[in-house]
C-alpha cells in the first residue's frame, strides 16, 4: 500500500475516535464509512491487502455498535472475519472481532451465534503467545453467564471458576473484577440451590467492595442484596434482614441511578417479610417504597 493511502486511513480511523469523544455521531459514521470506502479501492487494486480494510471494517463496527446498529455493525464484522480468517500474523485481531460478534449474539438472544463466537475468542486468546488470560477471564465469564441462563450449571461454573482463578492471581482479591466474578458465581450458587457455597461467594465480593468501594456504592449494595437472599434461603433470618436493610439504604442514596435495583430489592424484601411472618413489616415498606417509587416517576 502507498505511504499516502495508509496514512490517510489512520487519520481517518483517528477521526472517528475524536468524533466519538466528541460526541459527534454523524460525523463520526461518515469518517468511518470514508475510511471503509478508501479501504475498498486499496483492496481492488492489491486483493492481497487486508489490514486496513480489515481494521476500518472493526473500526466502523465499533462505532455501530456503540450506537445500537447491531445488525450492521455484526455485518461489518463478519466481513472483516472473512477477510482475515487463515492468514497469519492476525490472531489478536481475529480473537477481538469474534468476541464482539459474540456479545452482539448475545445482546440479541441469538445464543447459538454467541456461544460459537464467545469459544472462538478464548480459544485463540488462550493460545496465543504469551496467553491473553485477562481477555480469556472476561470472556469466560460472558459466556458463562450465558451458559447458566440455558441451565448448563456445571459448565458455567467451570468458566466462572477459571476466571476467578486468573483475576485472582494476576489482578489480586481486592480488585473490582475479582469481586465480580465471586459475585457472578455465587449467583449461580444461589440459583443452582447450593446457598452455603453462595454465602460464601457473596461474602468475598462484600468484603471486597466495603474496601474499595465503601458502603453506599451500588457494587455493595448489590452484594448485600444477594448476600440477603442467600441467608434467607439458609434461613438465616436475622443476617438476612440486616443485609436487606442495607441493600435498600445504599441504593436510596443513589435512587436516581438505581430505581429498579432499589425496587427489584425492596420486593425480595417484602416477598421475605411476608414468608417470616412481619406482616406489618412487610405492608410498611411495601407503603415505603411504592411511595418512593411514585415520586421517583415524576421527578
Amino acid at each position: 500500500m502507498e505511504s499516502g493511502t495508509a496514512n490517510l486511513l489512520k487519520m481517518l480511523e483517528a477521526r472517528v475516535k475524536e468524533l466519538c469523544q466528541q460526541e459527534k455521531w454523524e460525523e463520526a459514521v461518515h469518517a468511518a464509512e470514508t475510511a471503509v470506502r478508501k479501504a475498498r479501492e486499496v483492496g481492488e487494486a492489491d486483493p492481497g491487502i487486508v489490514d486496513e480494510l480489515a481494521l476500518s471494517l472493526e473500526v466502523k463496527a465499533d462505532l455501530l455498535r456503540q450506537l445500537g446498529r447491531l445488525d450492521e455493525a455484526r455485518e461489518d464484522y463478519l466481513e472483516a472475519l472473512e477477510l482475515l480468517e487463515g492468514r497469519t500474523g492476525y490472531s489478536e485481531q481475529i480473537a477481538r472481532v469474534s468476541a464482539s460478534v459474540a456479545v452482539i449474539g448475545d445482546e440479541q438472544g441469538d445464543v447459538e451465534s454467541a456461544r460459537h463466537y464467545y469459544e472462538k475468542a478464548i480459544e485463540i486468546f488462550s493460545r496465543m503467545d504469551p496467553p491473553s488470560e485477562l481477555d480469556v477471564a472476561d470472556l469466560s465469564n460472558n459466556l458463562a453467564f450465558l451458559l447458566e441462563a440455558q441451565g448448563d450449571f456445571d459448565q458455567a461454573e467451570t468458566l466462572f471458576l477459571n476466571a476467578l482463578k486468573t483475576t485472582h492471581e494476576l489482578l489480586g482479591k481486592d480488585d473490582p473484577e475479582t469481586a465480580s466474578i465471586c459475585n457472578n458465581l455465587g449467583a449461580l450458587y444461589q440459583k443452582s440451590g447450593h446457598f452455603e457455597r453462595a454465602q460464601e461467594m457473596h461474602w468475598i465480593a462484600l468484603e471486597t467492595r466495603l474496601r474499595k468501594c465503601g458502603p453506599h456504592h451500588p457494587d455493595t449494595a448489590q452484594s448485600h442484596a444477594n448476600l440477603a437472599l442467600s441467608l434467607a434461603e439458609s434461613r438465616a433470618f436475622g443476617p438476612a434482614r440486616e443485609h436487606f436493610e442495607k441493600a435498600l439504604a445504599a441504593f436510596e442514596r443513589n435512587f436516581r441511578q438505581h430505581a429498579a435495583d432499589y425496587e427489584t430489592v425492596a420486593a425480595n424484601y417484602i416477598d421475605f417479610l411476608h414468608r417470616t411472618g412481619d406482616i406489618r413489616g412487610a405492608k410498611a415498606l411495601e407503603r415505603r417504597a411504592m411511595k418512593r417509587l411514585k415520586r421517583n416517576r415524576k421527578s
